[in-house]
């Protein structure tokens, strides 16, 4: 069984001196082996962009979603890079076309420390996103606030610069969330059935 996993630099690892990130500990502690996708910088128009052409040579048993904090983020015009309309746009065109691919789970964005303008765009993109994955009936695990008030995940974090990636405990904290995720097992149990 492999699993494909599309989104930003969370999704990538970027950070963890192990390489591994949250979809490296996933992979180990629930025996799948997968193919990463996660680009530094992404954001959901990126992903949107590009997944398809990156799926269409594999044949996943599932595939895994992670984006949102890079729109969040204030770009040049000191506004959101993504606007709210075309993110929310963004992710229910990517959960119609997933679903129709393989089953779909979408992981919430992750937090960014220390950037206090992007942190309520972040928050509501979270919440959002279970709306949207409900009415196209996706699995979503929405972990944001529970990583978001990690004391791990925010030390770590809070020691870059730009406040965006943790490392391996950090990570760990993330997996140990979505592992526990009632959506994950359920998700997980439709792709091993």
């Amino acid at each position: 069984m492999t699993i494909g996993f599309f989104g930003d630099g969370f999704v990538a690892g970027e950070g963890d001196p192990e390489g591994a990130g949250w979809v490296g500990q996933l992979a180990e502690a629930t025996q799948f082996s997968f193919a990463n996708f996660g680009a530094e910088g992404a954001t959901s128009a990126d992903v949107l962009k590009r997944w398809n052409s990156e799926a269409q040579h594999h044949s996943f048993s599932g595939l895994v979603f992670s984006f949102g904090a890079e729109d969040c983020l204030f770009g040049a015009h000191k506004r959101p890079q993504v606007g709210q309309l075309e993110r929310l746009k963004n992710t229910k065109a990517l959960m119609m076309a997933a679903r129709a691919h393989a089953p779909t789970v979408f992981v919430s964005p992750f937090p960014v420390v220390g950037r206090e303008q992007a942190a309520p765009c972040i928050a509501n993109t979270a919440r959002q996103m279970t709306t949207i994955a409900r009415a196209n009936k996706v699995f979503y695990v929405n972990i944001y606030e529970a990583v978001a008030d990690n004391a791990v995940w925010q030390k770590e974090a809070g020691e870059r610069d730009d406040g965006k990636y943790p490392r391996a405990a950090g990570y760990q904290a993330a997996t140990d969330l979505i592992v526990q995720d009632d959506m994950w097992r359920t998700w997980l149990a439709k792709i091993t059935t």
